[in-house]
């Protein structure tokens, strides 16, 4: 649970609480979410003053009038008159969680037939999201996602890329993301779903998920249940899925700069390494197939890692200023 600030900033609180009540109003579509965006991109301290504050409606939203009380002492303890003026923060959550009995908050947005919200990060920088719902996405390098939430469902699309989600759970309204030919479906969970191409990824470090190929859940053979610990792959020239192991460490390493790999194809590994390098790795004349690798790339590390790929491979890498070149050897292919 959040703790109140010693010394709250009393106009970037009302800020955020603005933010929080207009995302919930009726009228509220693409063009006010991509102006939150905005706003909270122009300074760290803005996502967390919402998060601050979209805890504390939560929180309020789901307590009797006792706790509810007692809350409101937390978040909003009795100060002295002149710095009165953030106490909105408390009444304008009250009054959410009021009119929001029976139903998450966020349901008020009415945007079934609004455009998708498309976020995006840039090769080599990871982007930190809060969705309307209060659910948290963490995109990778050169990622892409497409959201779009109605009152029944909350739908996302990887469109490319990895993205991490910590999922706020409403059975009433479930939290989908397709990626690729495969659609992932939350039962209270954090996980990690990486897209390279038609390939697809989900690791599992909190909770549950169902996982599912083309035709849906019900198609025979196409569905997995995974949970904590587990690593969910989908290879489309087989059209199966297939269930392994991945520690925390290895699923979102690569949120602190480690990219983990454990025997994949070093085709699928070299699309990723792309998505942090500053120059683009390219196969000329390479040939990757029946190549993988198991090991750990770091992102501040990459010209050192492709250096060292002859040692491993019939490779030989060439650097230019702006492209980093493999081509075979004609050495006999070995895996590793």
């Amino acid at each position: 649970m959040a703790h109140t600030p010693q010394h709250p900033d009393e106009q970037l609180l009302l800020a955020a609480a603005d933010w929080w009540t207009r995302l919930r109003d009726p009228q509220a579509g693409e063009a006010s979410l991509e102006q939150w965006l905005d706003w909270t991109a122009q300074d760290a301290r803005h996502l967390a003053a919402f998060e601050y504050v979209s805890a504390f409606g939560e929180r309020l939203g789901t307590l009797d009038a006792g706790a509810r009380r007692r809350l409101l002492g937390e978040f909003a303890p009795a100060v002295a008159p002149r710095r009165r003026r953030w106490l909105p923060l408390a009444a304008a959550a009250a009054l959410a969680a009021a009119i929001g009995a029976g139903f998450l908050l966020w349901g008020h947005l009415a945007v079934d037939a609004a455009a998708p919200v498309t976020y995006a990060s840039v090769t080599g920088q990871n982007r930190d999201v809060v969705l309307a719902d209060g659910s948290k996405v963490t995109l990778g390098g050169a990622s892409r996602l497409s959201v779009r939430f109605s009152r029944g469902a909350r739908r996302v699309a990887l469109e490319a890329g990895e993205a991490y989600f910590q999922v706020v759970h409403d059975a009433q309204c479930p939290f989908e993301v397709t990626a690729g030919d495969i659609t992932v479906r939350d039962i209270g969970t954090a996980f990690d779903v990486r897209r390279t191409g038609a390939e697809v990824a989900v690791a599992v470090t909190q909770g549950q998920v169902q996982v599912a190929g083309p035709g849906g859940a019900s198609a025979p053979g196409r569905r997995l249940d995974a949970e904590a610990g587990q690593r969910v792959a989908w290879d489309p020239h087989a059209r199966t899925l297939s269930l392994g192991t991945a520690t925390p460490e290895q699923a979102i390493g690569w949120r602190s700069n480690r990219l983990e790999f454990v025997d994949e194809p070093l085709s699928v590994v070299i699309a990723n390494v792309n998505r942090y390098s500053r120059r683009p790795v390219q196969a000329d004349g390479a040939d990757l197939s029946g190549l993988s690798f198991t090991g750990t790339v770091r992102t501040d590390e990459i010209d050192s890692w492709l250096r060292a790929l002859p040692q491993v491979f019939p490779l030989q890498v060439r650097m230019s200023e702006h492209a980093v070149t493999l081509s075979g050897d004609g050495r006999a292919p070995r895996q590793r």
